[in-house]
């Protein structure tokens, strides 16, 4: 049994080209960058075919969404148990940002109402083009990646860092917290919640 996680290159060249399996999601130059969280120190590669599961660092446990609901609710963090309720399918979106889709329900992680507030809870909801369903993944440690929402530029965060089963996630503004880093880590198959 085999997990692994996106794999790395570097940016140091001009222009930063995110690769997603075999397609291209498209490079970013200095022109093409939304808000500073996309020109990443270097580009996550994930596989366009695969479903991730969002392991908290804090924590050590998973995203998903609450009571494995098939209906817009909010997400929280759990212990880890392979089910598709915390198993979310990268989709390229432009410019280096992914919506994540949730392989149980078919809704994606969203900000809910647009949201621009720290505090705004993360929910799961009908897949659309919103900016706040849209975000970038930036290198913050050996393994660990920061989420940022495009349309506000907060990152996902593990309420008041706690690292109890059930606690909420939301949109914070980035401090380098534990509980705003994430590991990316590529999921065997899965089974209903």
């Amino acid at each position: 049994m085999s997990f692994s996680g996106p794999r790395r290159m570097p940016a140091s060249v001009h222009g930063l080209c995110l690769t997603l399996g075999a397609l291209a999601a498209g490079c970013i130059d200095a022109g093409d960058i939304d808000h500073d969280e996309a020109a990443t120190s270097s580009a996550i590669v994930l596989d366009l075919t695969a479903n991730y599961t969002i392991v908290g660092v804090q924590s050590d446990k998973c995203v998903g969404v609450i009571g494995g609901s098939t209906t817009p609710v909010g997400l929280e963090i759990r212990a880890c148990a392979g089910a598709a309720s915390q198993r979310f399918h990268p989709e390229a979106m432009g410019g280096g940002f992914f919506r994540l889709r949730n392989e149980l329900s078919g809704l994606c992680i969203d900000v809910s109402e647009i949201s621009q507030a720290d505090g705004a809870a993360i929910i799961q909801f009908a897949c659309g083009t919103g900016q706040n369903q849209q975000w970038s993944f930036t290198d913050v440690a050996s393994g660990a990646e920061r989420m940022t929402a495009r349309h506000s530029g907060k990152v996902l965060d593990v309420v008041g860092q706690a690292v109890a089963d059930g606690t909420l996630v939301e949109q914070w503004s980035s401090n380098n917290g534990a509980n705003q880093q994430f590991r990316l880590v590529k999921a065997l198959s899965a089974f209903a919640p």
